[in-house]
């Protein structure tokens, strides 16, 4: 009797631990990249003086972008977008400057700018900066952000400046437009583009695209590296200034999967 109760006792163990280990395999198992990753809005608010009086609140640094987590890659997209604004807006410091890069620390050197201009030169003006992030695109492994920014340190006008990054979730990369298109999508491309812009300007075929109605600096329209995936296609921003003068703005041409499946690779026809 007490070697069967044995034999009962070891069988349940053993199914147990089997239990365990299978669970165990389920919990590591391979990424999900069909899955949306995991993000919340970073807000941050810092005035000059703190805000101390209504003319103090007149200048200020306002961010608000998109920090992931949740995927194994997911620090690297949030350092990725991180450093940009470090390096490529009107955040981004002097070389003398030694300090943390966080975008907290950041904002408050531009302030601590401002004042040095204010105690140096007769400044009448109030430096601002805007930063505002959002999500395009977060399926089937891959993510789109827009990160737009707008600055005034002085001058008849601010700038701005609108810049899209697309990710591979699993590989944590920044895609580039070779990762997205077939190998000599450069000319077709250029073609799609050309017809949009003439539909949005309404255009024929024969207008020139630097006539007063196309707006352009040149007479042509091309790709650039300013590119976002989106739900319906792929979008192609150029900034003010870039392609036309600053009346024209921002220039956003879409073109839809559809249009763009005989250029994109397998797995962006299908998104």
């Amino acid at each position: 009797m007490n070697i069967i109760s044995t034999c009962v006792r070891n069988t349940a163990a053993f199914i147990f631990m089997l239990f365990v280990l299978s669970v165990a395999t389920v919990g590591c198992g391979p990424e999900d990249s069909s899955q949306p990753l995991s993000y919340e809005m970073k807000r941050i608010e810092k005035f000059f003086h703190d805000g101390k009086t209504k003319d103090d609140r007149e200048s200020y640094c306002k961010c608000s972008y998109p920090v992931f987590s949740g995927g194994k890659n997911a620090d690297a997209i949030n350092s990725h977008l991180q450093q940009w604004i470090a390096d490529s807006t009107a955040v981004a410091p002097g070389q003398s400057y030694t300090g943390s890069k966080s975008i907290e620390s950041l904002s408050d050197n531009f302030l601590k700018e401002y004042e040095k201009s204010r105690k140096n030169f007769p400044v009448d003006w109030h430096y601002v900066f805007m930063l505002d992030g959002s999500v395009l695109f977060n399926r089937s492994g891959l993510l789109s952000i827009d990160l737009s920014s707008y600055a005034f340190t002085g001058g008849a006008h601010g700038s701005n400046r609108t810049e899209y990054f697309v990710f591979d979730k699993l590989s944590g990369d920044r895609l580039k437009l070779r990762d997205v298109f077939e190998e000599h999508f450069e000319n077709a491309l250029n073609t799609l583009i050309d017809k949009r812009y003439r539909e949005m300007k309404g255009l024929s075929s024969s207008d020139m695209l630097n006539s007063e109605k196309g707006e352009l600096f040149k007479n042509f329209i091309h790709f650039n590296n300013n590119f976002a995936l989106t739900d319906k296609g792929v979008s192609f921003l150029y900034n003010q200034y870039e392609i036309a003068a600053r009346p024209a703005g921002t220039i956003k041409v879409d073109l839809s999967y559809s249009e763009l499946s005989a250029v994109l690779k397998p797995r962006f026809r299908v998104l």
